[in-house]
């Protein structure tokens, strides 16, 4: 019994199909597409992620603090209510809201 393809069934295969003892091209470029997707999608997510510490850039100390724990927290449980806040926080400027009076500024009685 002749187990070889005659030709004009290889004339008929898809174009992803190798022959043996070839290199497979479609699987390597599936492969790297694979892992660019990947790296493109994480690289997506960071930015994102890094939203509510541009916003908070250049406000209070104590607000940056809490806006960059807030998204720490919310990266590593991967739970958006504590994103959502950091971004509220950010937005929102704590020293109008609740303001910090120094002992020398409290007036007489």
């Amino acid at each position: 019994m002749d187990a070889s393809i005659p030709d004009e069934a290889l004339a008929r295969l898809p174009f992803w199909v190798t022959p043996p003892g070839e290199t497979d091209g479609f699987l390597i470029t599936v492969g790297i597409l694979l892992v660019l997707i990947l790296l493109g999608f994480g690289a997506l997510y960071f930015t994102i992620q890094a939203i509510p510490d541009r916003m908070a850039a250049g406000a209070h100390k104590v607000q940056m603090q809490l806006v960059g724990v807030l998204g720490l927290i919310s990266l590593f449980t991967l739970n958006n209510a504590f994103w959502i806040a950091a971004i509220l926080i950010a937005a929102v400027p704590l020293h109008e809201i609740f303001p910090l009076q120094r002992e020398s500024e409290t007036p007489d009685a």
